[in-house]
């Protein structure tokens, strides 16, 4: 069963599903707290632990400096020092830190669920599962590639570099396999 399909498909309907288990893995290490809390990051009371200045209330603007600002005024978006802070919209807004880890984990689930059935798709030889597996593995590309400048530095964490990097080397080949025409006409 498994001779009767082309190699390049078998290929990248493997790595569509590696990408599946690289994106769980890591929303798992992330939710277990394998994963480091990088300094700056949002307490969700309004504080940002800082890494230049030393804590502060960014909506207040009294000292601070979170990662988007500098270390003077707090960093909000209203320019009393700082640059655009996406923390201060979605407050305002009424969202609080738990709804974005809701929404990251809805994100996540979804890219899962996406790479799962374009891998289905190319292990049925249909031509959607191949378009679709290339734009999620672009996304999952460009979601990775962030990380990339991340790297080294005090906050180094092996376990999500090499994440990162897996993802990176399973994304290219899919996009680089989805472009060649001998591969698409293995498809129907």
């Amino acid at each position: 069963m498994l001779a009767s399909r082309p190699k390049p498909i078998l290929i990248a309907a493997s790595l569509l599903v590696v990408l599946a288990l690289l994106s769980a893995t890591s929303m798992l290490t992330s939710r277990l707290g394998v994963a480091r809390r990088q300094p700056g990051a949002f307490t969700g009371n309004g504080v940002t632990a800082s890494t230049n200045g030393g804590g502060g209330n960014p909506q207040a603007g009294n000292g601070g400096g979170n990662f988007q600002g500098g270390g003077g005024g707090g960093g909000n978006f209203a320019g009393r020092g700082g640059g655009f802070n996406a923390f201060t919209i979605f407050r305002s807004a009424g969202l609080s830190p738990a709804v974005f880890g809701y929404i990251n984990i809805g994100i996540t689930v979804l890219g899962i669920v996406l790479a799962l059935l374009c891998a289905y798709g190319l292990w049925k030889q249909k031509r959607w599962g191949l378009n679709w597996g290339m734009v999620i593995a672009l996304l999952f590309l460009l979601g990775a590639l962030p990380a990339l400048f991340a790297l080294g530095g005090r906050n180094f964490n092996l376990l999500r570099t090499s994440l990162t990097v897996l993802t990176l080397v399973a994304s290219v080949p899919i996009l680089v396999l989805g472009i060649l025409p001998s591969v698409r006409d293995f498809l129907s």
